[in-house]
Formats: structure tokens, sequence, C-alpha cells
């Protein structure tokens, strides 16, 4: 016979490094949403102080967002454009990341998901913000606003991966 104990069913088998896993909570989601906040606030600096200084920030995207809003009835503005913005920002993207961001890469440390993830969103921001300028203010948005979602990325990423852990799951 063995040396080997019998395991239960409840053992949780793990592989040597690895952590237990954390499930997906109400105060898993609250922290993500906390770090979209945190994350949607480092990143306005970025994404629209600096342009702005620069003479760059042009709020016609933003508003054009905002359009989908006339199918409910209401009138697109660059306030509710922000709305949006934020809203995705704090509630869409964090809950989102929470599913996702087991299957991204690197896989040390974690909180480097959240870049990964931001720079997959930035793909479709960058369309969906489009400034339709000179060349000079183009190739500005592209850079600002990578920067800008990489910030948001990290807040996220390391918010959550230090008061929860990023949930690993397996579909």
């Amino acid at each position: 016979m063995s040396q080997e104990t019998p395991t239960t069913a409840t053992t949780v088998e793990q592989h040597a490094g690895e952590t237990v896993d954390p499930e997906i909570t109400g105060r898993v989601i609250v922290t993500a949403m906390a770090g979209g906040f945190i994350g949607t606030v480092l990143m306005l600096p970025v994404l629209v102080g600096i342009p702005d200084l620069l003479g760059l920030f042009v709020t016609e995207p933003i508003t054009r967002f905002a359009g989908f809003a006339a199918f409910f009835g209401y009138e697109p503005t660059l306030l509710l454009g922000v709305f949006l913005f934020g809203i995705g920002g704090v509630v869409a993207l964090p809950v989102t990341f929470v599913v996702v961001g087991a299957f991204l890469p690197p896989e040390s440390p974690e909180y480097l998901r959240g870049v990964s993830f931001a720079t997959l969103y930035w793909a479709g921001f960058v369309p969906a913000f489009w400034p339709g300028a000179d060349v000079f203010v183009t190739a500005s948005f592209i850079v600002f606003s990578l920067l800008a979602h990489w910030v948001y990325g990290l807040a996220l990423g390391y918010t959550l991966d230090r008061f929860v852990g990023i949930p690993q799951h397996e579909v």
C-alpha cells in the first residue's frame, strides 16, 4: 500500500504553483466597478486633458456616440455621450473583464491582464470615436487613446487583483 492519503469529493485539485480560484461574487463585481471608476478617472487626463491643452480635443465624436439615444427619444448631446462613456467604463467593461480576464495574457502578473483587455476594447473605441480630422490630430488621437486605455486597464486589473483576485474559471 502506498503512503498517499485518499482524496475526498470535496478536495479541489490544484496544480503546483497555482492558487485557489476566487469565485465571481457580489464583492468581486463591486471591486471591479470600483477599479473601473478609478481607471476612468485616471484615463481622462490622458484621453482629454493633454489633447485639450494641445488644442486637439474634438467633442463631436462623443456627441455622435450618444446618437443611438435618439432611438429612445433622447437627443444626442455631449453630456449624454460623456454619461454613457462613464457608464461603460464603470459598469459594462469591469463586469466583462471579470468574466473574460481569466483567459487573457499574461499569465503573470495577473493585473496586466487589464491592459490586454483594455487594448482589445481600444480597437473598438478607435472607430467609434474617430475624430475625422487632419493627420496630426488623428495620429495624436491614436496615441493618446491607446495610452489612456492602458492606464484604464492597469487601474482595473490592479484594483481587482489587489483586493479580491482576478477570477479564474474554465468554460
